[in-house]
């Protein structure tokens, strides 16, 4: 009986001791996974919802799928025409698309460079799920291929603040 108690014991100290990520922590985590890249912090944007900052050491030499210019234009980057250069300029902003449809979810990742570190906006389409119902998502299915034009619309409304951070820096 006495051993009884001590294991019960024991296993609430040890319960209590273990700090419990909240989901907000988790759906970063999952986010991270999903980077094509490694990078040394990934935290969220204040006040913007589903904005994640991210900042590498160094440069990533991932090639882009869109480039995106000084007035907001994208272009995409990778055609039948070689690319027209493979390092990154510091005047535009590189931008990859990550589909997750496991997860129902899509990342626009805006990539800027300066000091020849990489730093940059994750932003993050996440269909509801029972996992991460609380983190403010959207509540539509964002991989389904019929809703590509909310997609790109939400993409553009969402990344209008690369945009403004480019100019900030080539200023």
């Amino acid at each position: 009986m006495k051993r009884a108690i001590y294991y019960i014991l024991a296993f609430t100290l040890c319960s209590c001791a273990v700090q419990r990520t909240t989901t907000s922590e988790e759906f970063a985590k999952d986010v991270q996974k999903d980077l094509p890249f490694k990078v040394s912090e990934l935290k969220v944007v204040s006040g913007r919802e589903n904005t994640y900052l991210f900042r590498s050491d160094g440069y990533i030499g991932l090639l882009p799928d869109y480039e995106v210019d000084s007035e907001g234009a994208s272009m995409i980057y990778q055609t039948t025409f070689a690319p027209t250069h493979n390092t990154q300029p510091t005047n535009v902003i590189w931008r990859n698309i990550v589909i997750n449809r496991k997860a129902k979810r899509i990342l626009c990742i805006d990539r800027l460079v300066k000091d020849n570190r990489t730093f940059g906006y994750v932003y993050v389409l996440q269909s509801e799920t029972a996992r991460y119902s609380d983190s403010g998502t959207f509540h539509w299915d964002v991989s389904d291929p019929k809703l590509l034009l909310n997609v790109s619309d939400a993409i553009e409304g969402m990344s209008k603040f690369s945009v403004v951070t480019l100019n900030t820096l080539t200023k």
